[in-house]
């Protein structure tokens, strides 16, 4: 016993430890509750609650009033600050009060177990503990429930000594202690222990008053409702059942008001638990359900939701789509509108819809006109409207059915006052697009006519620009599908002109305008789509497809034209530009044939110069994309090359200079664009036509500077041609000894003229040192007429004296070696050359004379004299300077210079009558021997 003796002083303690929180807790509880920041009380209640002993024992008799004061103290102050709390829900009670309850229950406990068990006692203190349990089961606090709620267990068995009022509560008191045990099992998902105490409780139902079998059956009703949404439903059916059985064995009298609510709550969630078990029994017993409760309740819409599930639920009878709209009718008249009725109606109108969309029609058709209309609640059109275009774009194309929706539209826009919404157009719109787009793919043009039309209807009048364009233009599409041209041109009329500079509306007038011949509009569309598109080429594209498929050569050039100026000649690298170049420039060649045939001049040049432009454009790509990946290979160097030295020699005398000239260019440049590893007879027929494209150009600059007025571009022109002439001269140097001698023979003349040509330009360009270097280019032409040519030009160019003397001189040796010499042309140079000399370099003359001299002596002995109208002037010339200078005093060079004349006059074809007459006037002049 020395044990027990020894711990009575720690329980002696430790009770006064827990009275002494008890007292404490008291004063402190109400500013805590207020504050509702309970701080290190809340964890002080906690640990006495955790730490509360399970009996104080007998030693503690003395204090049981005490304990029981203080508790019973706790309790009514936890009763009145539960009162300031404004709150219904038990989550907005502050937890410390249910803390301070369960403390206090603690406390009344103890006192009972010690000694204060009066008559009465057991009763309050169960009374106290089921309220307690059921403040810790609605705060989910399921362990202090559960330790509460084991307290309470202990005075399940009756007391054999209690008086008859308090037998009477107690009995009144189990069931409900059965029916917390029951509720707290399925809160802590204790299911067998659920079953054992609902069964404990139907053991006492005897004792049942309204308010427990009410507070039972919510509890299997929360219980049921859990497992449904748990998705458990044999479960959920069992607790449910017994849920509707418990309120239903109750007499109604005697129920609450809330009763009756909780009784089709119950019903209800029963149906859909039974619903979702899809077995014919389950399903059966659903529908007596909802017919109880149509037969009690009738139109609420509880009722007739319930029943459009019975008709929803499967089942082996087809689905009675007639009954659902029947009971969606009498939603319509019965049913208060409001958000959440509004969104469960149009929840089942659509699942009408997929059984019967007529039918679904005309329930939204019935709630706007006698509910949504009348009532003028405006929130719900668009949503009905909506859905009602939806249900109809989404059946079988039908006029008729595009007819109601137009008298749909109409309607709506007599009652009421504000346009529906952008966003509700749109939505609309989309739906309307749908069915225009099917009905045009399976080419029902007149329906796709109709669903447009219905789509421009007033209703959308904030459809915004965007989207009536693109409806204006699937107008056109359809009137142009049909072939009726005046249709679709009111349609492009009746567009806003920002609308028809679209670029698709224009590609669609382009294709029109194409179909009408009406070039100037076709141009016009072209020209706006070109400007309106930046990046994507896909509607230029599309006009040159569309021009080319209607065999308009023109407009099918002036597209591709646009194509390629507009990209400059870039096009992006899914386009292989070399073909669509070729395209165009057979296209070309076509139409300058055609003007040619027509002798439009006008047409012909403007077709020539896109053509040299065409040209240009696959030269200026070709360098800039060159390399192993380039498009241009051999095969398309080929084909350019040789259209283009075609098109340049075929038409070099009907083109201007210029044209002929840019073709000769791109020839050229894309003959040089040729790879090095190349075959040698591919190599000679290359170097061959480029050869003759050099000699062609060199003509056409010659041309061109000689008529040209601008010094500057003449000048220009004069150098380019140098500049070919070397090209030429180097390729024949490349290959010569290489090609027969036919062909070496003719380059050889081609070069001679060339040559002629060069020493022009060098002339016109001033370029005076240049002209010997073309002089002895000249000698192995053994061409008097090169000479000639020479001669002329720098007779007639601006050279200074000391030049022209030079380059004449030379020019007149050179021809004069010449087997095939013109004595006649060469006697004239050399009067000019003299004539020329004796104005400036007297010491020149003078040599000059003598060549004159030597020239008449070798002439005289050949079937070509020396001119005798030469001699006589020379000779005359040389004597008359030889008077000059014997009056000037200069005997000397007199005397030399009559020789001369007399030398020279010698050879004079006049029998020496010349020669006599001057030696006579030498007579006269006495000069000294």
């Amino acid at each position: 016993m020395a044990p027990l003796q020894s711990s009575r002083p720690e329980k002696d303690k430790r009770l006064k430890t827990i009275l002494s929180f008890a007292t404490d807790l008291e004063a402190q509880l109400p500013a805590a509750t207020r504050a509702r920041t309970s701080g290190t009380l809340l964890t002080e209640i906690e640990n006495q609650i955790s730490n509360f002993p399970a009996k104080f024992g007998t030693f503690a008799t003395s204090k049981c009033e005490e304990v029981d004061q203080i508790g019973t103290t706790l309790w009514n102050l936890c009763t009145r600050l539960r009162r300031d709390v404004e709150s219904d829900n038990p989550k907005d009670v502050p937890i410390i009060l249910l803390l301070t309850r369960v403390f206090s229950f603690l406390l009344l406990d103890g006192a009972y177990e010690g000694g204060r068990n009066a008559p009465g006692n057991l009763a309050r203190l169960m009374k106290i503990g089921i309220k307690a349990g059921k403040s810790c089961i609605e705060r989910k606090e399921g362990d202090l429930a559960l330790k509460v709620l084991e307290k309470v267990s202990g005075y399940v068995k009756p007391d054999p000594g209690a008086v008859p009022g308090d037998r009477e509560a107690f009995e009144r008191l189990v069931p409900e202690y059965y029916v917390l045990r029951t509720a707290l099992a399925w809160h802590r998902d204790q299911l067998d222990v659920a079953e054992h105490m609902f069964k404990l409780s139907l053991s006492s139902i005897q004792s049942f008053d309204s308010n427990t079998a009410e507070s039972l059956a919510d509890i299997l009703y929360e219980m049921g409702k859990d497992l449904l949404h748990k998705q458990q439903y044999p479960l959920a059916v069992k607790w449910l059942e017994r849920s509707y059985e418990v309120l239903n064995d109750q007499e109604l009298d005697r129920l609450s008001i809330d009763a009756s609510e909780l009784r089709t709550s119950i019903m209800q969630t029963l149906i859909k638990a039974l619903l979702y078990l899809k077995e014919p029994g389950a399903i059966e017993r659903a529908r007596g359900l909802v017919n109880l409760l149509e037969g009690v309740l009738g139109d609420k819409l509880i009722v007739l939701l319930l029943k459009l599930e019975i008709l929803s639920a499967p089942s082996t009878e087809a689905f009675d789509s007639s009954q659902y709209s029947d009971v969606l009718q009498r939603m319509t008249r019965s049913m208060p509108l409001s958000d959440v009725n509004f969104k469960l109606f149009m929840f089942h109108v659509r699942k009408l819809n997929d059984r019967s969309p007529s039918l679904a029609c005309k329930a939204l058709d019935e709630l706007l006109n006698l509910r949504i209309l009348r009532e003028e609640r405006e929130e719900y059109i668009e949503k009905i409207l909506i859905t009602r275009i939806w249900i109809t774009v989404s059946q079988r194309e039908s006029p008729e059915a595009v007819g109601l929706l137009h008298e749909l539209f109409s309607l709506i826009m007599e009652n009421i006052k504000t346009p529906i919404s952008s966003a509700a157009t749109h939505g609309a719109h989309t739906l309307l697009w749908k069915r225009i787009e099917s009905s045009y793919a399976a080419e029902q043009f007149e329906m796709a006519e109709k669903w447009c039309q219905l789509a421009t209807h007033q209703i959308f009048v904030k459809s915004g620009e965007h989207n009536m364009a693109r409806i204006s233009r699937k107008l056109l599409l359809c009137a142009m599908a049909k072939k009726d041209v005046g249709s679709a041109r009111e349609i492009f009329s009746s567009m806003s002109d920002s609308t028809k500079n679209e670029p698709m509306s224009r590609f669609l007038m382009y294709k029109i305008a194409i179909r009408c011949g009406e070039s100037d509009l076709a141009a016009e569309s072209l020209q706006i789509i070109s400007s309106a598109t930046t990046k994507d080429p896909t509607l230029l594209y599309a006009c040159c497809l569309d021009a080319q498929q209607s065999g308009n050569k023109l407009q099918t050039v002036a597209a591709l034209q646009l194509v390629l100026d507009k990209y400059g000649y870039a096009v992006p690298s899914a386009i292989h530009l070399p073909s669509l170049l070729r395209t165009t420039i057979q296209l070309m060649v076509q139409l300058q044939k055609e003007s040619q045939n027509s002798a439009i001049l006008d047409d012909m040049e403007v077709t020539v110069e896109k053509l040299c432009k065409a040209f240009e454009g696959a030269v200026s790509s070709m360098r800039k994309t060159n390399g192993p990946d380039s498009a241009w290979d051999i095969r398309e160097l080929d084909w350019f090359s040789k259209n283009s030295y075609n098109l340049a020699i075929k038409n070099i005398s009907n083109w201007p200079p210029r044209h002929s000239l840019q073709m000769l260019t791109c020839c050229i440049a894309f003959i040089d664009q040729y790879p090095k590893d190349i075959s040698d007879q591919i190599s000679d027929d290359l170097c061959l036509r480029k050869m003759f494209c050099v000699f062609s150009a060199v003509t056409a600059l010659l041309a061109l500077a000689r008529g040209e007025d601008n010094i500057e571009d003449k000048l220009q022109d004069y150098l380019n041609l140098r500049k070919h002439v070397d090209s030429f001269d180097a390729l024949l140097q490349e290959k010569t000894g290489k090609l027969g001698e036919e062909a070496e023979e003719d380059l050889l003349r081609k070069l001679s003229i060339l040559i002629a040509f060069d020493f022009e330009a060098a002339c016109h360009l001033k370029a005076w040192d240049d002209l010997h270097d073309i002089i002895l280019k000249a000698e192995f032409t053994k061409s008097q007429r090169v000479y000639e040519i020479m001669a002329d030009c720098i007779l007639c160019s601006q050279a200074p004296i000391q030049v022209l003397v030079s380059v004449l001189k030379k020019i007149v040796n050179e021809a004069w070696g010449l087997d095939t010499m013109d004595v006649p042309k060469l006697a004239k140079y050399m009067r000019c050359l003299f004539q020329i000399a004796m104005l400036d370099n007297m010491e020149v003359a003078e040599q000059l004379l003598d060549q004159a001299h030597e020239q008449a002596e070798e002439a005289a002995e050949t079937d070509q004299p020396y001119p005798t109208e030469e001699i006589e002037w020379i000779a005359t010339r040389s004597f008359n300077y030889a008077v000059d200078l014997y009056c000037a005093g200069d005997e000397d060079g007199c005397k030399n210079w009559t020789a001369k004349a007399l030398n020279i006059a010698h050879y004079c074809s006049d029998q020496g009558g010349l020669e006599r007459q001057l030696q006579s006037k030498l007579l006269v002049l006495k000069l000294d021997s």
